[in-house]
């Protein structure tokens, strides 16, 4: 019992001296979410939805403010290959992206689409999804040369009946572009189109893009780097690099893989446990 308490309280102690730089830390989250993968927020609800990604539980949870697991919801029908990101609508739906492809040798990836899942009982504990099945226009090898390694996708975003997807760049001679796809937010079986490219900068180990929200009104993106938040506004339709583009450095460099905006002038992020870094729930100022 003696050394329980001493390693208990010397966690605590790494914790409270840790420096996070620009995010103030809400909460450690539990090992279950040590591969945490994605955050969405739904307009009156109190939690805060995340996942865990490649061959965890095919599982929602819901956290607290303090990223306590409040919540568990399975969802029977939706294989966890490797889920990478959440999103939402104003109408309730859950998007899940099963788009994790660290090879770049997936031929079919998948959106899972669960409607009015805002509107499930608290109480439930399991639910079932329809799947949006889809290819990306310009990939045509399965896995392709490694100069050529950027159909990972880690992120995405539910916009005017669309999804889009951000590229996270993996190939060798890192160019650090992050590829746009726009695929209609429906089930059946598409081909994600190609739509727009960015150079973000040419660090592998902070400039590949990770997650991705957008803020209620549809008018401001955020795009997650290990440790940095690209700010997009003031774009045209889905241009979304278009307008302005401001970037934050967060101060902290971990394996960082959901953000999601609080409110207009707050961000969510979560990052991975690795070793004594991340493992936590933060909160972001953009002021």
């Amino acid at each position: 019992m003696l050394r329980f308490l001493i390693g208990a309280s010397f966690a605590l102690f790494l914790i409270s001296c840790q420096d996070y730089g620009q995010l103030e830390m809400k909460g450690s989250l539990e090992r279950t979410l040590a591969e945490v993968s994605g955050l969405a927020l739904f307009e009156g609800d109190t939690l805060i939805y995340t996942a865990t990604d490649h061959g965890n539980p095919n599982i929602i949870y819901g956290l607290d403010t303090s990223g306590n697991i409040v919540r568990e919801l399975k969802i029977s029908n939706a294989p966890n290959e490797d889920w990478e990101d959440l999103a939402n609508d104003a109408e309730g739906t859950l998007y899940i992206s099963d788009t994790g492809n660290n090879e770049n040798d997936r031929e079919d990836q998948f959106i899972y689409i669960i409607r009015n899942f805002n509107e499930l009982p608290r109480d439930a504990t399991s639910a079932t999804a329809e799947r949006l099945t889809f290819t990306l226009s310009d990939q045509e090898d399965y896995p392709p040369d490694l100069k050529n390694l950027n159909f990972d996708i880690e992120s995405l975003i539910y916009k005017n009946e669309y999804l889009y997807l951000f590229t996270r760049n993996r190939s060798r001679n890192f160019d650090g572009v992050t590829k746009v796809y726009k695929l209609p937010a429906l089930p059946g079986n598409f081909e994600a189109e190609l739509i727009d490219e960015y150079y973000v900068c040419d660090d592998l180990n902070t400039c590949a893009i990770t997650g991705a929200a957008i803020s209620s009104d549809g008018k401001t993106i955020a795009l997650l780097t290990t440790n940095k938040i690209l700010l997009l506004s003031n774009f045209k339709e889905e241009r979304f690099f278009s307008g302005d583009i401001t970037t934050y450095e967060t101060g902290y460099n971990s394996q960082k893989e959901g953000v999601a905006f609080k409110n207009d002038s707050t961000l969510y992020l979560v990052d991975e446990r690795r070793a004594q870094t991340g493992g936590n729930l933060y909160e972001f100022s953009l002021k």
